[in-house]
């Protein structure tokens, strides 16, 4: 199958690059800085990089394409506004650009589980309320994309991504290693959920592969099966690295707080930070948890990975890069 595929510098894309070209398939990848790309994937006779960006879809990216993996997003951002521009009206952009040239192509859309919005579990056929600006930006994006008219378009919706190549789970695992205590708030999610970046990958060639009338039209979320509490969690980290979690609980006030604290930090300097208020909109939420059943009914998919398995393995790749020494 020829694929358009969108975010293959990414931590999630790269890992989807890696499984299209190993199941055979070809790719026709857009990015905006082929110098990002894994240098193995830049060398690989399968991929055909087109230089370009979510705004400006170059014309003719998707003649002869039979399917689109978009996968490109923004997950944190300077301003509000940004992840509108990025994940509503870039996907809307690639959406009309795709319509024009390749109709009848299938469209697989990665969302979020923040465009659902929390639940315990939250389940395919719920309606979407999602509590951060980010959420509401993703489920933008797939409204965006359903206005140009697919017949064959999917929704895939995970939880927290984790696994070998992952930044934002970092800190934890450095912090858990080093001894350090972790802030948690008081009043934080219940219950998680997380699936492997490499479980998320085979996912997607699920349905990808899946007959059509089984997926189209669907919204699929994707998960592990394990729903644990954040000490829970914290307690596998401490597992993989050999060493036992500290905990130092705060209340969610003065998580606000920081968060508001650095928000003109975030506007001078142009970065965006791990705690941001938008950020706490999610860290409060009561459980932030989802059912895989329809995914596994649709298309046999089963995760290959338990969470301590795979926290495991994310620990060893950030050991033989140097990020724990």
């Amino acid at each position: 199958m020829r694929v358009l595929l969108t975010g293959a510098t990414g931590f999630v894309g790269g890992e989807t690059a890696r499984q299209l070209v190993r199941n055979g398939h070809s790719a026709r990848v857009l990015v905006r800085d082929p110098g990002r790309l894994a240098p193995e994937l830049a060398v690989d006779p399968l991929l055909d990089f087109v230089r370009g960006s979510l705004e400006r879809p170059p014309d003719g990216l998707s003649d002869g394409v039979d399917a689109v993996l978009h996968l490109a997003g923004l997950v944190d951002a300077r301003r509000p506004r940004d992840y509108q521009r990025v994940n509503a009206e870039g996907s809307r952009r690639l959406a009309e650009e795709v319509a024009r040239r390749a109709p009848g192509a299938r469209w697989i859309q990665v969302s979020s589980l923040a465009a659902t919005g929390p639940g315990d579990p939250a389940r395919d056929d719920d309606p979407p309320r999602p509590v951060s600006l980010y959420g509401a930006s993703k489920l933008a994006g797939e409204r965006a994309v359903a206005e140009a008219g697919f017949t064959g378009r999917v929704v895939v919706r995970p939880p927290a991504v984790y696994g070998p190549g992952d930044r934002a789970f970092l800190p934890f695992f450095r912090d858990v290693a080093r001894g350090r205590p972790v802030l948690l708030p008081r009043r934080g999610p219940a219950r998680l959920s997380f699936v492997h970046v490499g479980d998320l990958a085979r996912a997607l060639l699920a349905v990808l592969e899946a007959p059509l009338e089984r997926v189209q039209g669907r919204v699929l979320h994707v998960a592990g099966p394990e729903r644990p509490s954040l000490d829970q969690f914290l307690a596998l980290v401490g597992e993989s690295v050999g060493r036992r979690p500290r905990f130092l609980r705060v209340p969610s006030l003065l998580g606000w707080a920081a968060a508001a604290a650095v928000l003109p930090l975030r506007r001078l300097t142009g970065k965006p930070a791990f705690l941001s208020l938008d950020k706490m909109r999610e860290l409060t939420a009561p459980a932030w948890t989802c059912d895989a059943a329809g995914l596994r009914r649709l298309t046999g998919w089963e995760p290959a990975w338990t969470l301590a398995d795979g926290l495991a393995d994310t620990a060893r790749s950030y050991r033989a890069a140097g990020f724990l020494a």
